[in-house]
């Protein structure tokens, strides 16, 4: 019969390695993680361990505040109380595994017979355990074998003479689920985990397979860690392979090893000496943030790059650094509100009516409530949220509002398109152009952008409309393609211009003609940009590639979420 080993770890938020929720939930990639794999995760809950906190006691915390006449003896936060204490822990982490990366990695038969179990696992654990709030839970299929891990604050209900009703404390929790402490033998931590260990292989007999018995009981390990006992058995087996030999074999054996690490040595500069002379890669990623972020760091660690197009360009050589601070990104903290206020923006913009909107909402995984004010749960949020909470420009009738608006836009700019198209009118390309860019955003083809940050997104406040609405507007007053790059050439010529003069009048440069000069030269360079952005913005139009680019620009910062090693040559060929 078949046989899985069976794991079970408990440990302590306050432990160095004992719990780490933003690891479970990757807001950071360990060494070990996937990143390709990272979305075949499953997160059963995600909770904030304040936001728990309050869920479990904030009336019992309330209560006991009143009671009390000192305000210094008053809890104002019982999450940092009982964190900042010594008397217990304010949350536990299991972690649970059926096999190992050798009996059932990830991706075969067994490793997914075994993530199907602990799913299992995860469906009772609190229905078994009443007494342990899980705030956060995850099944990870981004490393070597599938494992859960269970994050929960254990808890007392039976009120106490002195103190909260209703409080933390795992060995009170255990006693009311009824692992009373014994006089001899086991305390009622142990007699729970036995129990739980007891349930992992009645899964297994329940699947017809037998628990195999390793006999060892190991404490959770960092990687790093692990690593580091490996190196040390490999060493001990070194030194009693060593006890076994003669002077004669050992000497011999070291002169080998020596020249094998001096062979190993010089690969190594040789190979370092050739990535030196290696072309450049780009480097791109899905987020400005990042891009911005990676290359602060590199001016301050000194790695040379260049500005591209799309990201930057460096040499290969400096591969392990950029990934090293790629690592130590971290991505904007968002609320559930910040959200909520994205997707509603979005899916505005493929609405025709507010129940349509809702409609868009719940399929997005939003669970809505309708009644005096409408109100949605986002898919891992603890409660709801009223629409008119979240702003001016969110209660119902404002939404309603930017509906009408944006069909009345939408409908502007396809009766504009009609009757261009019947008067063969000379703006027909960049109407076609705003069509087809609207009809690409319906189908999450392009990011959300804002032209006025603090305004929600609406036609009227993005970007590249902005820009295609004024090249039509300048087109409506006579402006064409080659008048554009005359103007771009004459303003060329005028900046050349004014540039020379300030160059000859550098030896008065307090006077007054000096200062016009420059306040010149600096207008000129102003229009001249402006001019640039117009030239280049109607050639694509017309040249029929503006769509492409935008396209071509947006996949490739979509493919930097799923490429870990997210470079491109750069002479633009991918390999």
């Amino acid at each position: 019969m078949e046989t899985f080993s069976v794991s079970f770890t408990l440990g302590k938020a306050s432990a160095a390695h004992g719990a780490n929720v933003a690891h479970n939930n990757r807001k950071y990639l360990a060494d070990n993680v996937k990143p390709r794999e990272t979305n075949h995760n499953i997160n059963f809950k995600m909770q904030r361990v304040e936001s728990a906190y309050q869920e479990l006691f904030g009336a019992a915390v309330a209560e006991y505040n009143a009671r009390q006449k000192r305000p210094c003896r008053r809890i104002q936060d019982y999450y940092a109380h009982i964190a900042e204490g010594n008397r217990e822990e304010p949350y536990y982490e299991v972690i649970v595994q059926f096999g190992d990366c050798q009996t059932a990695p990830v991706g075969s038969h067994r490793g997914n017979i075994a993530a199907t179990m602990l799913e299992e696992y995860m469906m009772e654990f609190e229905y078994r355990n009443p007494n342990l709030h899980v705030f956060n839970a995850s099944l990870h299929l981004d490393e070597a074998c599938p494992h859960l891990h269970i994050d929960f604050i254990p808890f007392y209900t039976k009120e106490r003479q002195r103190g909260l009703k209703k409080g933390v404390s795992m060995r009170a929790a255990l006693i009311e689920q009824g692992f009373a402490p014994q006089n001899a033998g086991k305390n009622q931590l142990e007699q729970w985990e036995e129990s739980e260990r007891n349930i992992l292989e009645s899964i297994l007999h329940r699947r017809g397979f037998e628990r195999e018995d390793k006999n060892a009981h190991y404490k959770h390990m960092e990687i790093p860690e692990y690593k580091a006992m490996q190196d040390a058995k490999r060493v001990a087996e070194a030194l009693q392979k060593m006890e076994r030999v003669s002077d004669r074999d050992l000497s011999v054996e070291s002169v080998r090893a020596m020249k094998e690490e001096l062979s190993i040595a010089k690969q190594t500069a040789k190979r370092l000496e050739e990535e030196k002379h290696l072309p450049y890669r780009s480097f791109f990623y899905a987020t400005d943030d990042k891009q911005v972020y990676v290359q602060q760091e590199l001016e301050r660690r000194g790695i040379p790059y260049r500005e591209a197009e799309n990201g930057f360009e460096a040499q290969v050589c400096y591969l392990k650094e950029i990934r090293e601070i790629e690592r130590s990104y971290r991505t904007p903290a968002t609320s559930y509100r910040d959200t909520l206020r994205d997707d509603i923006d979005r899916l505005l913009l493929r609405s025709s009516s507010f129940q349509e909107l809702l409609q868009h909402l719940t399929k997005r995984g939003y669970e809505v409530k309708t009644g005096k004010y409408v109100a949605v749960k986002p898919p891992h949020g603890e409660r709801y949220i009223r629409l008119k909470s979240l702003g001016e420009f969110y209660s119902e009738r404002v939404l309603q509002n930017r509906i009408q608006s944006k069909l009345q836009f939408e409908k502007k700019i396809g009766d504009d398109l009609a009757d261009a198209v019947k008067t063969h009118a000379p703006n027909v390309m960049v109407l076609r152009t705003v069509c087809v860019y609207m009809e690409n955003f319906h189908r999450a083809t392009y990011p959300l952008r804002k032209r006025m940050p603090d305004k929600p997104f609406m036609w009227t406040n993005d970007p590249e409309i902005d820009k295609l609405l004024a090249l039509n507007d300048a087109i409506n007053h006579g402006k064409t393609l080659e008048s554009i790059r005359a103007d771009f050439a004459k303003l060329t010529e005028q900046e050349t211009a004014a540039a020379q003069v300030l160059e000859k009048m550098e030896s008065v440069a307090d006077g007054d003609e000096f200062q016009k000069a420059q306040g010149y030269y600096a207008r000129i360079r102003r229009e001249l940009q402006k001019a640039s952005d117009q030239l280049e913005l109607a050639e694509r139009v017309f040249g029929g590639t503006y769509i492409q680019q935008l396209v071509r620009e947006n996949n490739q910062r979509r493919q930097s979420e799923y490429i870990p090693s997210g470079y491109y040559p750069a002479d633009g060929i991918r390999r």
